[in-house]
Formats: structure tokens, C-alpha cells, sequence
């Protein structure tokens, strides 16, 4: 055995090389192993067209979801199409911004990106996307049995479109819920989605005397078109929906309820339509409007709520049944008819407030008999409404076709207030712009930035809905990525030292190789262990953070739940309170305290004139009908206070007569005695006084 001091035989030092080369070849290979553990993506779909999705799902089966990745674009040359029950497409994550996955529709003969109106696609759901159908790039679906919706679902149970931002359809609709062929469509869901801008205005010169014979395709389009019972359109915002924003196909027992709705830079035909008597033969019961806001910011709205048959067209004879429209706010300098109504039966209309400025001119499209009124706020046909509630103010005139009339603009006069910002304007980080260049090559340019840009954005994707678990989760991710950089920079030391020049003496390598060998290989043993230990802990705590993220939202859906049964409760109790307070033969009286407390920006004078210094008193926010319930019985807590209080005051009010009848019964007694002593007193003075007279007269005889 060689000692320390003489050079080593010629066959150990091909040995000392191999283990070297080995030591740098495993190193090699657990920077490898690692680093894709780090820049590694989210468990999501990267590269796939409708095809690859579609045929996920008919693997799949029921309760198959398809999660696509953050910031990625999805170019779809047909349409997706579900074929089970409970399957869902959504972005990973479940995000609100722009970092939402993007699914473009690309196919010329494409319109529906996503479809889903089977017969066994009970509860499917699409969540967290951006919806984009193109039509600025592919233009309108000439044939109009192709011009169908980009989103298309119904004709089942328990769908729902929610957090999508949905824009550009190139047919009639942006979303459609199908009533389906038996009619049975029922509890559908369109929530909290961004759904603009839908259609192109129409354009005579352009499009001919009837938008619907184009012959280049429709140009207008609706941003909802819902024919399903039982169903929620809620919490949306629509803005540039050329044709109407929310068109409801009777669907009896829907709520449509605290939309937003405007007009930024494309003119509107309609804020919100129930116009049409089919599917349900004119059935609108239980359809409830309320609480949404129509607003024709710096474009025309033509009608903001249109009410019945008329409205749309000349047909005075259909009737629908059975629905109201409540507590809706109208705002805006464009606004044409705010609210138009007729051919109603059994309808309720109450407490509408408007803040709009109503303005508009007939164009060649209106009829010439009968002439329709001026744009007014609230405008309906007395003879054609039958066993109706309206509320105060509304015009009688007959109408027909009122959507006829064109906006009136004023460059030099601009509207009076902000535009509202869009929801996904909101979003601080912008998302990452499609790149418009050659295909090929070019496309894979495209595709590398994201790559590359994965890892730096890392410790900022985490969501959880608490911020001290994002803080938990990416300060474990950072001392991963601090604890990798410390590797390579240990690796690249390591390489420097062991580059030995070959004509060095084999005793140098020899020594080398001894000094280096062991401390790598447990310096790598603990780097790994500490790698495979974080890994394990940030694993669990996003485990952990999606459980706690899953509950706080079940436990959201639970409040809202809860609110809505105490909502029920407090109108329940309003019209209780209402029947007890009500005063006899004071049915005008009654209305009157109705419509105030169920809309106190309602007011009108008898004149039909917005009381306007009740606006300003008052706010419209969906609390006002609760704080009036408070007051009301906050008044009869008080009234019942003060009969008991009343009784209270009568009791000690006898005690005290009794008191005061013993006092004056006391003072009685003692005033006899005093007058007894008195009447003494005057005899014995008497007697004392005769009895020295005499002794005086007396001596005065003697002396005499």
C-alpha cells in the first residue's frame, strides 16, 4: 500500500478519474431531478386542442374535470363538448383574473366553443375561463342555423357558468340555456361572470333595412338568452351587449337579480327583455327582476327593462302572466324608454327608481300608426294590462316597436360621469398578450417566454384566500429555490477545482480526490434530504391551504344561504307589520307606505314627478327594506314601552292618592287636638286676666 508522500502507482489514477466523473455525472443528475421538481407546472392540461379535451371526457365519464393551466391560450378548432353528468372544465386553481386560462375559438366554421345541452349532462359546470369567440378576426356566422351560441348549455339539471369572462360571440348569444326538447331545463346558474363586448351595432348601409337578413350575419347579439325554470342569472356584469344584455324566455320561478349593466362604446337595443311568450306558452310566474342597474353610460340603451310583446314588435295580442319587476335603477344620459310595458296579466311592478336622462329619435325603422310617445321614464298601456300592480308614474300612451329609435350623441357635451371600470381592469397583473407573427417556428418562440417566466412568477401564484398561508407557502417555495441556487454554486466550485490540468502529477489528482469525495457526497446526501423535506412540507401545506380554502368557501355558501332565509323572514314580517298597521279605508294610504318602505328612491309626487329630494335623502342599496323593518318595529317596541310605562305611572299614581288621603286623614286628627289646645289656652288666658282685674279693683275700693 502506497503512503501519503509517494506518488501513486499508474493504475490507481484511471481510478481516481472514473470516480470523479462519476461524482459530476450524479450531480448532474440530481440538478436534473431537481430542478423540474421546482419549475415544474400545476397538475393541468398544457397542450391540447378540443379533440384531445373532448376525448378526456368521454374516458372519463361522469365527474370528470379538466383543468387547464394559468395564462395559458387554447386555440379550439371545434367546439367542446361534455358527455356526462357532474364534469367540469375550469382553469387550475380556480382563478378570478386575468390569469384565467384562454379558450379562442379558431375554426371558420366554428361559433360554440363550449356545449353541453345532452341529455345526460346533468350538473356540468365551467368555471374561472376566458371565453373569446373571435369575431373580430373571423367575423359573423353567415348562415344563421350556424350562428348558434358560443356557450351553449341546457335541457338538463344543475348547470352553471360562473367567474368567465365571455366575449365576442360570433352568433346570437354569448350564453344560451337551452330549454331542451321536453322542457327540461330547470336550476341553472349563470354567476359572477364578466360577459362583454357581444355583437356589432347594426348598420343600414351596411346590413339592409332587417338586421336579422344580413348578408353578411347577424350583427347584434345577446349576452344571456336563458329559457330554464327555476334558474339564477346574478351577480354578472354586461357591458356592449348590442342586442340585450338579459333575455328571458319565460322560464318561470327565475331570479334575475343584482346584475350591472352598461353601455361604453357600443349602443344597446335592450338592458333586460321579457318579451316572448314561447317556451312556456307566456308563462312567467314566479320570474322575479330586481335590484339590477341599467345604466347607458356614453352609449344608447333603446329600452332598459321591455315588458311584453309589444315592446319588440307589433303584436298586440300576446299575453304574458304571472311575473314582477322590482326595485331596478335606471341611470345614464343615453337612455332611451326606461321601463316599457304591455299585454300583461297579473304582473308586479313596484318600486322602480330612475336617475336617467330619457332622450331618442325615431328612425325609418318606426311605424307610422300608432306614433309612440317621446322616450319617457315609465311608459305602459292601461288597456293591455290586466289584474296588474304598477306603480305610480307610469305614462299611458300606446306603443308599438319602441326599440325603433336611435341614440342621440353629443361629442361636445360628454356624459356627466366616469365610465364604471371593467372586472377585469380590476386585476393588477395585466395577462400576457397574444403575439401576432409566423406560424411555426414563431409559435414556439411564443410558447418559451412562459416557460422561462414560470419559475420568477412562482412565489406569487399561490391563492389560498389567506394571506398568512400564501406567506407560508411561498416563504418555503424561496428557501427551496435559495437552497437549489446554493447547489449549483457548490457544483460549479467543485467543477473549478477538479479541472486539473492533464500534465499535473497523478499524486495531485489523488489528493484531490481524497479531500473532495466524501465531503460531496454527504454534503449531496443532505441537500437531497432537505430538497425531499421541503417538498414534503410545502406539498402539505397546499394540501392543507385547498382544504381550508374549500371549507371557507362551503362555509360562504352556507351564510349566503343563511341570509337568504333571514331575507324571507324579514318580508314575512314586513307584511305582517303591514296587515296590523294598516288603517281602515286608507287603501291609497297603505299603497302609498308600501311603495315607500319597498323602495324609498321610488317617491313620486301626485304629478308623476321624481321626488328628488327623497333621492337624496335616501340611498338605493338592498338594506333599505331591512332598516325600514327595524324601524317599524323598533316604533311598536317603543309603543308597547310606553303602555307599560303608562300602566306603571297610573299604579304609583294611586299609591300616592292613597298616601295623600292617609296624610290628609293625619293632618285631620292633629288639627282638632291643635284647636282643642288653642280654645285652652284662650280660657285660661281669660280666667288669668279677669282674676287680676279684680284684684286691682279691689285695692282701688279700699283705697277709696
Amino acid at each position: 500500500m502506497p503512503s501519503l508522500g509517494s506518488p501513486a502507482p499508474p493504475s490507481s489514477i484511471p481510478a481516481h478519474n472514473n470516480a470523479l466523473s462519476s461524482t459530476l455525472l450524479v450531480i448532474t443528475c440530481l440538478l436534473a431531478c431537481l430542478l423540474p421538481m421546482v419549475t415544474a407546472a400545476p397538475p393541468c392540461l398544457r397542450f391540447a386542442d378540443y379533440d384531445s379535451i373532448n376525448q378526456m371526457f368521454i374516458d372519463g365519464g361522469p365527474g370528470t374535470k379538466v383543468l387547464l393551466c394559468p395564462n395559458k391560450l387554447y386555440r379550439l378548432s371545434g367546439s367542446i363538448i361534455f358527455t356526462a353528468a357532474d364534469q367540469e372544465i375550469a382553469t387550475y386553481g380556480y382563478p378570478t383574473g386575468s390569469e384565467r386560462a384562454v379558450l379562442r375559438v379558431e375554426g371558420k366554421q366554428t361559433a360554440t366553443a363550449i356545449q353541453g345541452d345532452c341529455r345526460r349532462c346533468a350538473r356540468v359546470s365551467i368555471k374561472s375561463l376566458i371565453i373569446d369567440g373571435n369575431r373580430k378576426k373571423l367575423g359573423r356566422m353567415g348562415d344563421i342555423d350556424s350562428a348558434t351560441g358560443l356557450v351553449v348549455l341546457g335541457g338538463n339539471e344543475g348547470q352553471s357558468v360562473k367567474n368567465c369572462w365571455v366575449k365576442n360571440p360570433r352568433g346570437f348569444t354569448a350564453v344560451h340555456i337551452r330549454e331542451g326538447d321536453k322542457l327540461s331545463c330547470t336550476g341553472a346558474m349563470v354567476d359572477k361572470n364578466e360577459i362583454g363586448p357581444v355583437g356589432e351595432e347594426y348598420d343600414p348601409d351596411v346590413d339592409g333595412e332587417d338586421p336579422e337578413m344580413s348578408p353578411l350575419g347577424r350583427p347584434l347579439a345577446d349576452g344571456v338568452s336563458i329559457a330554464c325554470r327555476d334558474s339564477f342569472v346574478r351577480d354578472n356584469t354586461f357591458y356592449d351587449n348590442t342586442d340585450a344584455a338579459i333575455v328571458v324566455y319565460c322560464s318561470p320561478g327565475t331570479l334575475v337579480h343584482a346584475n350591472h349593466i352598461f353601455a361604453r362604446s357600443l349602443s344597446a337595443m335592450a338592458g333586460i327583455l321579457l318579451v316572448d311568450s314561447t317556451p312556456f306558452d307566456g308563462d312567467y310566474t314566479g320570474v322575479v327582476v330586481k335590484q339590477n342597474i341599467i345604466d347607458a353610460a356614453s352609449r344608447s340603451i333603446r329600452v332598459g327593462i321591455g315588458i311584453g310583446a309589444t315592446v319588440w314588435s307589433d303584436d298586440i295580442e300576446t299575453i304574458i302572466k304571472g311575473g314582477s319587476v322590482t326595485n331596478n335603477g335606471l341611470k345614464g344620459r343615453y337612455m332611451g324608454y326606461g321601463i316599457a310595458a304591455a299585454g300583461l296579466e297579473g304582473w308586479t311592478i313596484k318600486g322602480n327608481w330612475d336617475e336617467a336622462t330619457h332622450e331618442g329619435k325615431k328612425s325609418a325603422r318606426c311605424f307610422d300608426e300608432p306614433v309612440n310617445p317621446d322616450p319617457v321614464a315609465f311608459l305602459y298601456n292601461a288597456e293591455t294590462i290586466k289584474d296588474s300592480s304598477i306603480q305610480p308614474g307610469f305614462v299611458d300612451h300606446e306603443f308599438q316597436y319602441v326599440v325603433c329609435i336611435d341614440g342621440l350623441y353629443d361629442k361636445s357635451n360628454p356624459p356627466k360621469h366616469e365610465l364604471p371600470p371593467l372586472p377585469h381592469d380590476l386585476d393588477d397583473t395585466k395577462a400576457p398578450a397574444p403575439q401576432r407573427g409566423k406560424k411555426g417556428a414563431d409559435d414556439k418562440q411564443r410558447q418559451a417566454p412562459q416557460l422561462d417566466h414560470a419559475p420568477a412568477v412562482a412565489p406569487v401564484e399561490f391563492k389560498t384566500g389567506s394571506e398568512v398561508m400564501d406567506d407560508i407557502l411561498e416563504h418555503s417555495q424561496q428557501r427551496m429555490l435559495e437552497a437549489i441556487d446554493h447547489l449549483h454554486r457548490r457544483v460549479d466550485i467543485l467543477a473549478a477545482n477538479v479541472k486539473v490540468d492533464d500534465k499535473k502529477s497523478g499524486s495531485a489528482k489523488d489528493k484531490l480526490a481524497e479531500k473532495l469525495d466524501p465531503a460531496l457526497s454527504t454534503h449531496l446526501e443532505k441537500m437531497q434530504r432537505r430538497v425531499e423535506h421541503l417538498e414534503s412540507t410545502q406539498r402539505t401545506m397546499l394540501e392543507s391551504a385547498l382544504a381550508m380554502r374549500s371549507s371557507i368557501q362551503t362555509w360562504d355558501q352556507e351564510m349566503a344561504a343563511i341570509g337568504e332565509w333571514q331575507y324571507d323572514i324579514l318580508l314575512d314580517v314586513k307584511h305582517k307589520l303591514d296587515l296590523h298597521l294598516t288603517v281602515p279605508n286608507g287603501d291609497d294610504d297603505a299603497d302609498a307606505s308600501y311603495d315607500e318602505i319597498n323602495s324609498p328612491r321610488a317617491g313620486m309626487g301626485a304629478d308623476g314627478v321624481v321626488d328628488h329630494r327623497r333621492d337624496s335623502e335616501e340611498h338605493a342599496h338592498h338594506n333599505i327594506e331591512r332598516e325600514g323593518l327595524r324601524d317599524m318595529a323598533h316604533k311598536q317596541r317603543l309603543k308597547k314601552n310606553n303602555e307599560n310605562d303608562r300602566g306603571v305611572v297610573g299604579k304609583r299614581e294611586e299609591d300616592d292618592e292613597e298616601e295623600d288621603d292617609g296624610s290628609e286623614e293625619r293632618e285631620g286628627s292633629l288639627g282638632w287636638w291643635i284647636k282643642v289646645l288653642l280654645v285652652q289656652g284662650i280660657v285660661a288666658l281669660s280666667i288669668w286676666l279677669g282674676k287680676r282685674w279684680w284684684k286691682r279693683r279691689r285695692v282701688h275700693s279700699k283705697l277709696l
